[in-house]
């Protein structure tokens, strides 16, 4: 399953309320607080917004704890420079912001398909 193409799935409010906890969990891991409205409608927005904040702060301050979530969250080197030749233009906490979003709903439909099954 693809990290791209994930977006048929940003409309069960199911699947976006067990990405967003899946995400205030993995965060609170490291002491970062990541809340969630309840709001399937907006939630990539309302996530990307106080996900980038303290994504740029830790690639800015803390190095090992930035390797720490990716590694948490299980996002790789291949998959980083992937996204980053795809979107040269956009700064770098955008784009692993984003791709904090997708891995966790990827992984909340991967555990939802075979748990149905």
């Amino acid at each position: 399953m693809d990290l791209n193409n994930l977006s048929q799935y940003f409309n069960r409010l199911d699947l976006v309320k067990a990405t967003a906890d899946q995400i205030i969990k993995d965060f609170e891991m490291f002491g970062m607080e990541i809340r969630f409205s309840g709001n399937a409608y907006n939630a990539y927005e309302e996530l990307f917004e106080q996900i980038e904040p303290q994504i740029k702060k830790l690639i800015e301050s803390s190095h090992s704890k930035f390797m720490g979530i990716l590694y948490r969250i299980d996002l790789n080197d291949e998959q980083l420079k992937k996204a980053i030749q795809e979107n040269s233009s956009e700064p770098f906490s955008h784009i692993v912001t984003d791709l904090i979003i997708k891995r966790e709903l990827q992984k909340v439909v991967i555990r939802n398909h075979y748990k149905s099954q």
